[in-house]
């Protein structure tokens, strides 16, 4: 007979039995609860290529940081504050402003003022359009042409408008076309011709702010010109020459069409900068008159925020320019689109 110890014995395993896998299934199956997490050369390696995935993956936006940081700082963070005022009724002095949602935009679309303001806005947009395209162009093609020591010496000459201070800028064509004693004036005397208040005459102001702007747009603009003329090949136009095509006829069939995707970006980089540009002449030679025949929408911009203390008109008056050039942005973009997609 067995006894109690011999039938309660469990049989014998065999050797290395307790190191084989469990069956398929098992709770167990594949797993040893006494071994640590897997390591060496396998484990290590697949680290190393989750590191360095995360690294691939964040060196483009590391690079990318401050240029982000920056855009929203000082482009993205002022236009949020910037909306959000514009629906407040606020002096810039009183500690609780006041909300009162589109009644600033409302104020704005129903004031004749500002709606003359964008008008002489648009005025000014297609005075300087010839000085942002066709007179640099033409200038820069010249240069290019003739390429040697007195064409640099013009190309810096003709780029001092844009190195000076808008506002000593401004101050000079001041004594300029001083109606007493003044150059102009000195000189139209000289020549037997009638002398003008230039600044002070509705019928000839908005013209002088429009010539004085001018001069800074031909200057930036036959800079980006010839940059672009950088990429016309010499090449094609030696053999056109060879094949007796005139000087005119190279200019217009060869060079002016590889110039036609600059064009439209410096006509649109006017549409964008006119206002602007010509806000500090305004400022500081006729502020805005004689009967505001020179104000536009940024110089009332400024009178709503700075003169009359009101910072939600002006915000609002700030946005509608915002939502102007996004929508002439995505007119001038939007058959380029077409192109592409088609």
């Amino acid at each position: 007979m067995m006894t109690t110890s011999e039938a309660g014995a469990q049989p014998a395993l065999p050797r290395g039995r307790a190191d084989r896998p469990a069956p398929r299934g098992h709770a167990l199956a594949g797993r040893r609860t006494d071994e640590p997490p897997a390591s060496g050369p396998r484990a290590s390696a697949s680290a190393a290529r989750r590191a360095g995935a995360w690294r691939g993956a964040a060196t483009p936006w590391l690079f990318q940081a401050p240029v982000l940081v920056s855009l929203a700082v000082w482009v993205y963070g002022p236009l949020v504050f910037t909306g959000v005022l514009s629906l407040l009724d606020w002096d810039l002095i009183s500690p609780h402003p006041k909300f009162v949602g589109l009644t600033n935009y409302r104020q704005l679309v129903e004031n004749p003022e500002f709606g003359n303001a964008v008008l002489r806005t648009g005025l000014y947009v297609l005075a300087l359009l010839p000085f942002a395209t066709v007179v640099p162009m033409a200038l820069a093609i010249m240069l290019w042409k003739r390429p040697g020591r007195a064409s640099g010496i013009y190309r810096s000459l003709l780029f001092v408008p844009v190195m000076l201070a808008p506002v000593a800028n401004a101050l000079s064509w001041r004594f300029v076309l001083d109606p007493l004693g003044g150059i102009v004036n000195e000189v139209f005397g000289g020549l037997g011709l009638p002398q003008r208040d230039w600044l002070g005459d509705p019928s000839f102001a908005l013209p002088a702010i429009t010539l004085i702007t001018a001069a800074k747009f031909v200057a930036m603009h036959l800079l980006l010109y010839g940059a672009a003329l950088a990429g016309v090949d010499r090449r094609s136009l030696d053999a056109a020459r060879v094949d007796g095509a005139t000087e005119w006829e190279i200019t217009r069939h060869l060079v002016v069409p590889q110039l036609v995707r600059t064009t439209a970006l410096l006509a649109f980089l006017c549409a964008v900068f006119a206002g602007q540009w010509t806000f500090t002449n305004i400022v500081v030679l006729t502020d805005g008159g004689p009967d505001d025949t020179t104000d536009n929408v940024y110089f009332r911009l400024y009178q709503y925020a700075f003169t009359f203390f009101d910072a939600g008109t002006g915000a609002a008056a700030a946005m509608m320019i915002v939502g102007g050039l996004a929508l002439a942005f995505a007119v001038v973009s939007l058959p380029r689109r077409r192109r592409a997609t088609g």
